[in-house]
């Protein structure tokens, strides 16, 4: 039996069971009332945290009872839970010591640090009151951001002393509105109560962010894949990626740093998503490093111009099978952007039809439609839709998939249709 924590999304347990394997998943409450209602064929147990070790003890116990052979997961907030439980087991597997270096921010960059990887200076805090002292340190602007953070969920940038005291008067280093089933990670708690705790670091001048998506089998490199974002992810209006070539500017760079940057970390199997700084004085920065696939669309984007699925690999890896792929260099170069709605009532819309027959797009996810309240942005999550093009370049690609995503164009309102307005 394989035994598989999903903090969310259910790319690895959907294809297992495909496979034919007997799985159980482990996931919170609220995950576990949604996959109810879709009727998936697994089993299920839950935790209300993935850091609660009374809870995770008791979960161990159960376990113990049973026949598993493996403990996985390819979620963020599950990894140091997945570690606990093979520990506790007697299964093998990523250490704990390698994933709470992937997941504590801090953590992660005293590693990278006294492995020689260029990193931001940081510090941890206390609590917010420790912003202070950190600027003081480290120069204004600040980024703060807890240190068990994920897709970019409670990190702000802090600009100045007035920046931060507008930013106290808001509330908004106090709870978050997640959705329920993000609760189990404790990033709804906000910078206040932050599980495991905060950090701040220096605002660096980012002028681009790469990143890097890396795959190892026994220390074989399966692949390591470059790419750029449309711009720095902190405070991003659109999202999306482009994938690099050979002979894209900092590509090669990308991948030796982000090749550090795992080797720091002891990866030796499993998967690694880096993200890479560009700073306006030309050097190149690890921001973070994920013991994970790439989130959002990038398994996609893989796919599209690589040829290569990043969950039918770690379903691979979930049965003990050698990750094998035929990465394909040739073909055109591809782009995904993903357009963010504005808040309110969805009242028009490009038709994805449209944006179909635009030059170089390939392919349309329509998430919303007309009618819909747009959906509350979380971090770099919830977008309204993706866009995939093509083009004879990486700038070409990036240009179509932007130019189609701008094309969108998403009007809302702040009232829901058919609301009757007061009259006069």
């Amino acid at each position: 039996m394989l035994v598989v924590l999903s903090a969310l999304r259910s790319n690895l347990e959907d294809l297992l069971t495909e496979r034919g394997q007997q799985i159980l998943v482990v996931v919170p409450p609220a995950v576990q009332a949604d996959r109810q209602t879709r009727g998936v064929p697994y089993p299920m147990l839950t935790v209300a945290a993935w850091d609660e070790r009374r809870e995770l003890s008791a979960l161990a116990d159960e376990l113990a009872a049973l026949p598993v052979e493996s403990v996985v997961t390819t979620d963020e907030p599950c990894l140091r839970a997945a570690a606990f439980l093979r520990d506790r087991l007697g299964l093998p597997g990523q250490s704990a010591e390698s994933a709470t270096a992937g997941t504590d921010k801090h953590i992660q960059k005293d590693v990278l640090t006294a492995a020689g990887v260029p990193v931001a200076w940081h510090v941890p805090l206390d609590s917010v009151a420790d912003i202070e002292s950190a600027a003081e340190l480290l120069g204004w602007p600040v980024v703060v951001k807890p240190r068990r953070g994920f897709a970019m969920i409670g990190t702000l940038l802090v600009r100045d002393q007035a920046h931060l005291d507008r930013l106290r008067a808001s509330d908004a280093f106090g709870p978050q509105a997640l959705p329920a089933s993000l609760h189990a990670s404790g990033i709804h708690r906000g910078l206040d109560h932050a599980s495991g705790g905060l950090m701040a670091e220096e605002g660096i001048d980012v002028v681009a962010e790469y990143h890097c998506e890396i795959l190892r089998h026994h220390g074989r490199e399966v692949y390591a894949v470059p790419g750029r974002y449309p711009g720095p992810l902190l405070g991003a209006a659109v999202l999306g990626a482009v994938l690099l070539g050979p002979g894209d500017d900092h590509a090669q760079d990308v991948v030796d740093l982000a090749r550090d940057a795992a080797d720091a970390l002891q990866l030796d199997t499993g998967f690694a998503h880096v993200e890479i700084l560009l700073a306006r004085s030309g050097d190149l920065l690890v921001g973070e490093i994920g013991l994970r696939p790439g989130g959002a669309m990038l398994p996609h984007l893989l796919r599209l111009r690589h040829g290569i699925e990043p969950w039918a690999l770690a379903a691979d890896l979930a049965m003990g099978l050698t990750p094998r792929v035929d990465v394909r260099s040739d073909g055109p170069a591809v782009a995904w952007a993903a357009p963010i709605a504005p808040p309110g009532w969805i009242t028009g819309m490009e038709s994805a039809d449209a944006l179909r027959k635009r030059p170089g797009v390939i392919d349309v996810h329509q998430l919303v439609r007309v009618g819909q309240q747009s959906p509350t942005r979380v971090g770099s999550l919830t977008p309204a839709g993706h866009v995939f093009a093509v083009g004879d370049t990486s700038e070409q690609a990036e240009a179509h998939a932007h130019q189609a995503a701008a094309a969108w164009q998403i009007t809302t309102s702040d009232r829901q249709p058919h609301e009757s307005r007061p009259v006069r």
